[in-house]
């Protein structure tokens, strides 16, 4: 049978089981701050997207004097005069506008608003979009599909046909003309209140751990960590095995014959201490022992 294992060794190996768990602890609570950040960054820009939707869509479109060479679509015009035009927006390409010119000047965030339905091929969603799409469309209650994928982390959040909705995308023969005539009486039609329409697709450059390492890593946790495990070794080491350890030697002075070996600790009555317990059934063993001297020297 294999010799037991000392106390202070079964310590020691508490203590570095507790050192891991922390240290996993740690980990696992830097993973969750992390997507916790990129969560809230990406939030913040489909808030952005879904308020600049909703304003042009309360407009009905947005009228400019003026195309941009590299964004010369428009839904509908409207001559003022024989030299002088408006060209409508409708929401669509104002937000497909927006994020190209934002996904051009953004440091971190790029956005796409993409359908499995839609009406410019550019659009298209790939895998990730699918894959959100599909989930969305299968559960409803869902607020938001997001995952990392590479170096990048990908955020989905659903966008619902509502009513004013339906003038572009319920049937066809209720659409304005002008949409008819853009994009024909096929493409993304026949939705209802409340069906997906598609998703706002946010993506991010992730955060590596060593990024997020400083977060925690800062020297008041780690001051603090320390401190709890130098409290530990403290506690452990002198009041629980170095008296123990006194406590065997002392024992076995007194086994040995040396009764006046002295044992020092707290009464019982005035101490919750187990160790003070057990010293003190050692101090009844020592008197017992005396008092049998005592009586065999008598006789």
């Amino acid at each position: 049978m294999a010799k037991k294992t000392s106390l202070k060794s079964k310590a020691v190996i508490v203590f570095v089981v507790t050192v891991l768990l922390i240290l996993g602890a740690l980990i696992a609570s830097l993973g969750k701050l992390r997507d916790q950040v990129l969560r809230n960054e990406a939030q913040a820009v489909a808030d952005q997207v879904v308020s600049f939707r909703s304003w042009v869509a309360g407009t009905g479109m947005v009228w400019v004097n003026k195309l941009h060479p590299d964004f010369n679509g428009y839904l509908a015009v409207k001559n003022v005069s024989e030299t002088d035009r408006f060209y409508g927006k409708n929401p669509a390409l104002a937000t497909r506008e927006l994020s190209t010119i934002a996904n051009k000047t953004s440091t971190r965030a790029s956005f796409t608003v993409t359908s499995d339905n839609v009406r410019q091929s550019a659009n298209a969603p790939d895998p990730f979009e699918k894959q959100a799409l599909k989930a969305f469309q299968a559960n409803k209650g869902l607020k938001f599909i997001e995952q990392h994928e590479g170096e990048s982390f990908r955020y989905a959040r659903p966008i619902f046909i509502k009513k004013g909705c339906l003038k572009c995308h319920g049937k066809p023969e209720d659409a304005p003309a002008a949409v008819i005539e853009k994009y024909g009486n096929v493409k993304a039609f026949n939705y209802k209140v409340g069906d997906v329409r598609g998703i706002i697709s946010v993506t991010l450059p992730t955060i590596s751990f060593m990024e997020a390492l400083p977060t925690l890593a800062n020297p008041l946790s780690i001051g603090a960590i320390f401190l709890a495990f130098l409290l530990n070794y403290l506690f452990t080491t002198k009041l629980i095995i170095n008296r123990l350890q006194k406590l065997t030697k002392d024992t076995k002075a007194i086994v040995s014959g040396q009764l006046n070996t002295p044992l020092n600790y707290t009464p019982p009555s005035d101490s919750n201490d187990e160790v003070d317990h057990t010293y003190h059934s050692v101090d009844l063993l020592k008197r017992s022992m005396l008092m049998v001297m005592k009586k065999m020297k008598r006789k």
